[in-house]
């Protein structure tokens, strides 16, 4: 589908269907790749069956939560992911909790200023939507190298890292131009994996409910036209492989 015919207006019953479905479409599809990339790994399949132990009711939260470990290798970096979208979202106990576990988790200082700018350029677009801001906002981006580094040991690159905070609260506030933008910078100029799209979106319907998760089709969009494009990761053409196509 096509995620410009959705102008954010008053939407009829078809337009519902067609957001809410490629949304969860997309879901399911990076659900299922994430369980049978943990099923590979002794110690994730034990919180894959944990997790669909809790029952069908649950089950789309515990594959989200079973799928944290795509950041897990440095705490701090899951702590200030939820602290984004808390604080872009205005949920002060939960930005408050997760601050405080993420600086216990010692999160470099730059990096949280650095998060914190990304949310006020956010908030910026969520409540001023004019292309003269957004085109300031789009040259802010392309100094992203030179922004904090997460640290050394290579885990994750600032770039990724920081468009991942930005694609979260893009969802949260439902900006579907930022959305499309982040999703775009990750899919062409970083190594992202489906694992780590899937706990954005995850987080984006914890923290924003179905109207957050429904901005994934934005993301689908975006890996429709760059597979047309040819230039979308093999990885991403996998998720894209296993959503029925209806005709």
């Amino acid at each position: 589908m096509n995620g410009s015919e959705h102008s954010y207006g008053r939407l009829d019953l078809h337009d519902a269907h067609a957001i809410a479905g490629g949304s969860n479409s997309l879901l399911m599809a990076l659900q299922e790749y994430a369980e049978e990339t943990m099923s590979k790994d002794e110690n994730a399949a034990k919180l894959v069956k944990k997790g669909v132990e809790l029952g069908d009711a649950l089950l789309d939260s515990a594959r989200i939560l079973t799928s944290r470990g795509a950041f897990s290798t440095e705490r701090y970096l899951s702590e200030l992911l939820i602290y984004s979208a808390a604080v872009v979202d205005g949920c002060e106990v939960c930005a408050l909790t997760h601050i405080d576990s993420a600086r216990k988790a010692l999160a470099p200082e730059a990096v949280v200023n650095t998060i914190h700018a990304i949310a006020l350029y956010i908030r910026a677009q969520a409540d001023d939507d004019t292309y003269l801001l957004f085109d300031a906002y789009g040259q802010h981006w392309t100094r992203f190298e030179e922004w904090p580094h997460l640290g050394a040991s290579g885990k994750q690159s600032s770039l990724k890292f920081y468009n991942l905070i930005a694609l979260l609260m893009s969802m949260v506030v439902r900006k579907r131009r930022l959305v499309r933008f982040h999703s775009f910078e990750l899919l062409t100029r970083s190594d992202v994996m489906p694992e780590e799209v899937l706990e954005v979106i995850g987080i984006a319907q914890a923290m924003g409910g179905f109207p957050a998760r429904w901005e994934a089709v934005h993301i689908l969009d975006v890996m429709h036209g760059l597979k047309d494009a040819g230039t979308l990761p093999s990885r991403f053409s996998d998720v894209l492989g296993s959503i029925p196509q209806s005709r």
